[in-house]
């Protein structure tokens, strides 16, 4: 009988299956403590599901498809309305609002311009939205971490107010940098431009780099002044009330009802109440248990939920009221430094031609901007900038009487697309802490359940 002797090749089958389980094992645990961070830092800030987009992702497809579609509503409106007589319980209001919906819009935009409609067309607005809020609450976590570290704060899950708001503020101005050049696009992108510039350009990346060659780097930020105080008003605001809604007020609700049941315990157990009250042997056995806590695990829950549902919901109230007055002077602003820009391009190409007798319109001498010297620098030019656009509020202003009406008409239906984005982005965030352990990011002593430590 021979026995089996060990040979290289066993050895090295020995290594190589050691080796892939040290490589499995390293991969599940680099998995495991990557998913545990991407969804900690994800359900650690709620904030981020109640802030409205800073670009609308479809208003490019929105432009084009409009101005496509009245080329044809002309005939289609006669064999329209006569397919909608036939119908008495369809209202063609329905259809209308289906069609402009998102999901109609990339459903025409897809079987018009195929599939090459997503990352041409629909993706920059998505990714931009996504940079701006990268950059925002990057900012914001790490400046609260670093003011939190130098402030005495004995309840870790509620941050100081001051600490809260200059993180804010520092968020805001970093946002405001950020997006300057997004915003300048933006701003200055009339549906007219889109259309006209939709026949050179199919793809919305090159449309932007053409843009912001046109813009140059000072008239990106031109304008910045009142981004900057818009940014940095606006989200100082909305992360302190979010803040304290959902930590300093929600534990003093939470305290307050504790305090309401041990007060109530306490009177129903007092000498004088039982003189009055007929004991049994329930009763017997009630008294001999003492509740060491006035409120259930499960109920705190339910009440940070409400108080993050609440905070939310008037953290972005509170952005819209900071922040929708500002964007009509962005866009009064920015339209007159881009009528600025055209007439100075004008008078470029004028002098080149040789045309000297060209002269700017009258009406266009008032304008403060165009009063200074040819010499001076562009950024003389964007302050008296500033200038001729206050002048243009104050004439609205005597025009209309009420100010503040201008400039939160259409105030209410702006804000109120937000509501459901808030609700379906809570429901969303409510499934996610129940999947993921909602207990482990609430409280740092319980221990993070992963959906990887089956493995």
């Amino acid at each position: 009988m021979v026995k089996d002797v060990p040979t290289a090749l066993d050895d090295d089958a020995t290594n190589a299956a050691g080796s892939s389980s040290s490589l499995i094992g390293a991969t599940t645990a680099g998995g495991r403590s990557l998913v545990y961070q991407l969804t900690s830092f994800y359900l650690r800030t709620p904030l981020k599901l109640f802030r409205p987009a800073r670009f609308d992702y479809l208003h490019y497809l929105r432009v084009l498809l409009v101005g496509d579609d009245k080329a044809v509503a002309a005939d289609q409106k006669i064999t329209h309305a006569k397919a909608m007589r036939k119908s008495q319980f369809w209202n063609p209001r329905y259809l209308y609002y289906l069609e402009n919906s998102s999901i109609g819009l990339l459903s025409k935009g897809l079987n018009k311009y195929g599939w090459r409609v997503i990352p041409e067309r629909v993706l920059p607005p998505l990714i931009a939205n996504s940079a701006a809020g990268v950059v925002l609450y990057t900012t914001y976590l790490t400046t609260l971490t670093h003011f939190s570290k130098s402030s005495d704060n004995n309840i870790p899950t509620c941050h100081s107010p001051w600490d809260v708001m200059r993180a804010g503020f520092i968020a805001g101005a970093a946002q405001a940098i950020a997006s300057a050049p997004i915003d300048a696009i933006y701003t200055r992108s009339s549906a007219e431009q889109l259309l006209t510039h939709a026949k050179n350009y199919d793809n919305l990346w090159i449309y932007g780099l053409r843009k912001l060659q046109e813009i140059g780097l000072v008239g990106c930020f031109g304008g910045f002044g009142l981004s900057l105080v818009k940014e940095c008003a606006g989200f100082a605001t909305y992360f302190t009330v979010f803040e304290l809604l959902k930590g300093h007020v929600c534990e003093w609700a939470i305290e307050s009802v504790k305090q309401y049941r041990e007060l109530k315990f306490q009177l129903r157990e007092s000498r004088l109440a039982k003189m009055f009250q007929v004991t049994t042997e329930d009763d017997q056995d009630r008294q001999l248990t003492h509740p060491t806590s006035f409120m259930s695990l499960r109920e705190e829950n339910w009440f940070h939920k409400i108080f993050v549902f609440v905070g939310g919901v008037s953290a972005a109230l509170l952005l819209q009221v900071i922040h929708y007055p500002f964007l009509k002077l962005q866009k009064i602003h920015l339209s007159r430094l881009e009528a600025f820009d055209i007439y100075t391009k004008a008078a470029a190409n004028s002098q080149k031609n040789g045309n000297v007798q060209w002269k700017p319109e009258p009406e266009l001498d008032n304008i403060k901007i165009k009063l200074k010297p040819r010499n001076k620098r562009l950024f003389h030019i964007y302050y008296h900038s500033y200038l001729d656009t206050f002048q243009h509020v104050y004439f609205i202003q005597k025009s209309t009487g009420s100010t503040c009406r201008w400039l939160y008409k259409g105030f209410i239906r702006n804000t109120l697309a937000i509501i459901p984005g808030t609700t379906a982005g809570l429901l969303f965030l409510e499934v996610m802490r129940n999947k993921l352990g909602e207990a482990s990011l609430d409280t740092p002593t319980h221990q993070f359940k992963s959906p990887f430590q089956s493995f």
